[in-house]
């Protein structure tokens, strides 16, 4: 959610998406309540449904599966790894670590583990949402769709399956049948608020505002005690702009939790959008007051110069930024902040001193070494980029990083760390721009074979990609060229030759490529 009044550079901790908020819940649902970290400190924790029935009823008294591990991932998952190296088929160990990996954000590593269950015959409900979530996580949302399907059928009463698939058809544009499955979570889980949650959520994603509050309230009456289902009607009047009706709706969440940073935020954050400084100030001290740890008070802090800085105040900007550092002088997340805030002024040395001081307290600190290699691949710094992106993908491994880290790796003619670090990127999070890395590196590396059978997919999966980037185009129509693939590169080239400038040298190659490849081939000698 980024709200009007607070500038980009801001990252809010709550999400806007009802729908992202319920999937969170949904997956907690299955029992990973300690082992994924939810967003949101109102996200109802279920339990995992039982057997699959004959008949859909209720799952009566389902236990959590996996059981949530005490242990941070640090210490479960080498235990786990251990375990398995003594026994690779131990399913429920393979259970656990799927869930620990999910917990530190690796659906990559994680959707081996599921695979893996699902190839030795462990076809349950609980691996299919796995593996799912993994699936969707990864961007492969039709084979995340075929896993929540056949969880739904194993346990069609499931509040955690039956949130996450009707998510997932609302992503696919299947409205109607979000719909039909989170009202089957409601028929078959009347006395649960989280059931009518999903199905506001569903009916907020359609901007069906008035039925997402009925349902939203349904959930309050059924739990009075948690401001959940008030922040979901905060929401609502939030994305229709209506404010005031907004700040009444999070005024009641509010007198549920008191103390609950999460909402005081965003009722200065509300404010904000009404470009009120006297009472967004106000709201943000309050919410100021009542966090419980550094970082908490760092991001609100934050939060308030963005404020400031979006209303074209640099003065007050400031004074908070110096009130920050003065209390927090040895947090990294604050000189971050700080160095964003430059960034955004387009004062960028100012930026990376703050940068560089934020790695002096966290040598390891991503968003600093993510902004400093951006920086330094923006100014052709390579050698420093590549530096900078290293540390950040061994740091803290994620498909952005290693994404930027093969940008960088082209940039320096390095193909062969091109390839392996857009290879990475795309084992985190398939796309077609890091496919289309990969694809680039194969053809600087001449290996025309393995790079026209990743156009081959390219040109499937996503031929739009392809349109918008006519250099992969053409390398296409070469790969495709040198593996005497005729048809296919003439294609490719024609394509292209549209999209080029016309006289240019690689017109005039293009032009030539489809003259020759046009030619009749030689006839066939007869044999004898």
């Amino acid at each position: 959610m980024t709200n009007a009044g607070v500038p980009a550079f801001v990252t809010l901790k709550k999400e806007n998406d009802v729908l992202k908020r319920f999937a969170l819940a949904a997956l907690m649902a299955l029992g990973f309540a300690a082992a994924i970290a939810a967003t949101s400190p109102h996200a109802d924790a279920g339990l995992f449904g039982g057997k699959p029935a004959a008949s859909p009823t209720p799952s009566a008294s389902p236990s959590p599966l996996p059981t949530a591990s005490p242990e941070p991932p640090s210490v479960a998952i080498p235990r786990l790894q251990a375990k398995l190296k003594a026994n690779p088929n131990d399913q429920q160990a393979l259970v656990e670590l799927a869930g620990q990996f999910l917990g530190i954000n690796r659906p990559d590593l994680a959707v081996q583990v599921t695979q893996h269950l699902l190839q030795l015959g462990n076809k349950t409900a609980q691996v299919y949402y796995l593996d799912g979530y993994s699936q969707q996580q990864l961007g492969n949302i039709p084979a995340a769709v075929a896993d929540l399907e056949q969880a739904s059928n194993l346990d069609p009463t499931n509040l955690g399956v039956l949130g996450e698939l009707s998510t997932l058809y609302l992503r696919t544009n299947r409205p109607a049948d979000a719909e039909r499955i989170a009202n089957r979570a409601v028929t078959f889980n009347p006395k649960e608020p989280q059931a009518y949650s999903a199905l506001g959520a569903v009916y907020g994603a359609e901007q069906k505002w008035d039925q997402a509050r009925a349902e939203f309230e349904k959930a309050y009456a059924l739990d009075p005690k948690s401001p959940q289902p008030l922040y979901e009607i905060t929401q609502t009047w939030a994305q229709q702009n209506n404010i005031p009706m907004a700040l009444q709706a999070v005024d009641r969440a509010i007198a549920v939790s008191p103390k609950d940073v999460d909402l005081l935020t965003l009722k200065a954050d509300l404010y904000a959008r009404q470009h009120d400084d006297a009472h967004a100030s106000s709201a943000y001290d309050d919410a100021f007051v009542a966090a419980t740890t550094d970082d908490e008070k760092v991001a609100i802090l934050v939060r308030k110069a963005a404020y400031f800085s979006g209303e074209k105040k640099p003065a007050q900007a400031t004074a908070v930024f110096q009130q920050l550092l003065a209390q927090f002088p040895k947090n990294a997340q604050a000189r971050v902040a700080y160095g964003d805030y430059f960034a955004s002024q387009k004062n960028i040395t100012s930026a990376q001193q703050q940068w560089q001081l934020a790695l002096g307290l966290d040598p390891n600190n991503g968003p600093a070494l993510l902004s400093l290699g951006q920086v330094a691949l923006g100014e052709n710094k390579i050698t420093d980029a590549i530096g900078y992106l290293k540390r950040l993908t061994a740091a803290a491994p994620d498909a952005q990083g290693f994404a930027l880290l093969g940008q960088a790796y082209f940039a320096s003619h390095d193909y062969n760390g091109q390839r392996d670090a857009c290879s990475k990127s795309f084992q985190i999070q398939r796309s077609p721009q890091t496919l289309g890395c990969i694809a680039g590196a194969d053809f600087e590396l001449k290996n025309y074979k393995e790079a026209s059978q990743i156009f081959d997919v390219l040109d499937k999966a996503a031929p739009q990609f392809l349109t918008a980037q006519p250099e992969y185009l053409f390398m296409a129509g070469k790969a495709y060229q040198q593996t005497n693939q005729r048809d296919k590169a003439l294609h490719a080239y024609r394509r292209v030759l549209p999209l080029m400038k016309r006289g240019s040298p690689l017109y005039k190659q293009v032009v030539s490529a489809i003259a020759q490849l046009s030619k009749p081939l030689p006839a066939k000698k007869k044999k004898g």
